[in-house]
């Protein structure tokens, strides 16, 4: 297994997040509210995650209605991915 491998497995703990962000953007639209919600990522040991793996499988279902930014802040907040760039 390698190091994409293993960041893909950490990411599917994240469900129960990615479902939470789905629903508060339903529920932002619900108010009158109707900016695209941005969640930012700030990786502090991003040297450690291939950028090429993974990262598309973040917060997959968020997706839908939001963007997914990935910066490395031990990098002055470089962009790594951005879902909004990536459709």
């Amino acid at each position: 297994m390698d190091d994409g491998d293993i960041f893909a497995l950490e990411v599917e703990d994240w469900t129960l997040i990615d479902e939470q962000l789905y629903r508060l953007v339903d529920r932002l639209r619900t108010t009158g509210y109707h900016h695209t919600l941005e969640v930012e990522l700030r990786l502090t040991h991003a040297g450690e995650f291939p950028v090429k793996h993974g990262f598309t499988k973040l917060l997959p279902v968020f997706r839908e209605k939001g963007v997914v930014i990935i910066t490395d802040a031990a990098h002055e907040g470089r962009v790594l991915y951005s879902s909004n760039h990536n459709r």
